[in-house]
């Protein structure tokens, strides 16, 4: 499919839905990395339901595939990743930069954006997945632990349904975690 076609597929449906995304994703992962390069455009689209859209194959090629998106690392941290976050990446772009590696220079940047993302967006469905991507982070990079373990605590304790839920399931992760590496 041509970035016109992929774009079209995601335009169909109801602009309240993810409409034929999970379609698109499961044709870019058939297709192979390269296809992904067909989609990339979509993610700077005028319209911000398409920009969703495309937000979120991207996430889901993530989930299954990260590795493909290691060249477009760079882009995705300093030019989609801003603070005042694209209300259309609100839900895609923090759960990414939680599956992608980093290296040690850029790190300390993706930590900085998912920390600001918790503490100014007022989604506690987006909160719990900034805590959830640090907690990822923080199994590759142990030195991260312990700051990870404070931010869990201190948003639970200002209570949510979904940042508790969520925090209890990190928190074990993290015990078993340090469990293993003893």
């Amino acid at each position: 499919m041509t970035t016109t076609e992929l774009i079209s597929a995601l335009a169909e449906g109801k602009s309240a839905g993810k409409g034929r995304a999970d379609e698109v994703a499961a044709y870019l992962l058939q297709q192979g990395q390269e296809a992904l390069e067909q989609l990339w455009p979509g993610l700077y689209h005028t319209d911000a339901v398409l920009r969703a859209r495309a937000a979120h194959v991207v996430e889901a090629v993530a989930k299954q595939q990260p590795l493909w998106l290691q060249p477009y690392r760079k882009e995705i941290l300093h030019q989609l990743a801003q603070p005042n976050l694209d209300p259309a990446f609100n839900y895609c772009l923090p759960a990414l930069l939680g599956q992608l590696s980093w290296e040690e220079e850029d790190l300390p940047l993706v930590i900085e954006r998912l920390e600001f993302w918790l503490q100014h967006l007022h989604n506690q469905f987006v909160k719990a997945i900034c805590l959830q991507s640090l907690t990822d982070l923080s199994m590759q990079q142990p030195w991260l632990q312990q700051e990870v373990l404070e931010l869990i605590h201190q948003h639970m304790a200002k209570g949510g349904k979904a940042i508790n839920a969520r925090g209890r399931l990190l928190l074990k992760q993290l015990q078993k975690q340090e469990r293993l590496v003893e």
